[in-house]
């Protein structure tokens, strides 16, 4: 029972940083998703030139920086590496 109850908060906190990250791009007024009017420029390929190796990218997603807050409580190391994944070659363009 103790085991489903940890399952189900740790999907919620999931669904919830998933909710975040789309939020945080719809929510870009006047710009192109990932065109950084809250946080750092992420479309354009300005990310592949800050961080040209993933890993470090990884990192960064994981334990943030400045006012970017850190989602390695948050989400699993497979997800983490989903939303580096995107913004290297969904954002990229």
């Amino acid at each position: 029972m103790f085991r489903r109850v940890v399952n189900v908060a740790e999907a919620l906190v999931a669904l919830g940083a998933v909710a975040f990250v789309i939020l945080l791009f719809a929510n870009n007024p006047g710009g192109v998703a990932g065109s950084g009017s809250v946080g750092a420029q992420l479309f354009g390929g300005r990310v592949l030139r800050d961080f040209p190796n993933e890993p470090d990218e990884v990192t960064f997603v994981a334990n943030g920086r400045g006012i970017m807050p850190g989602f390695a409580t948050a989400l699993t190391p497979a997800q983490l590496k989903a939303v580096v994944d995107y913004t290297r070659t969904g954002l990229a363009k």
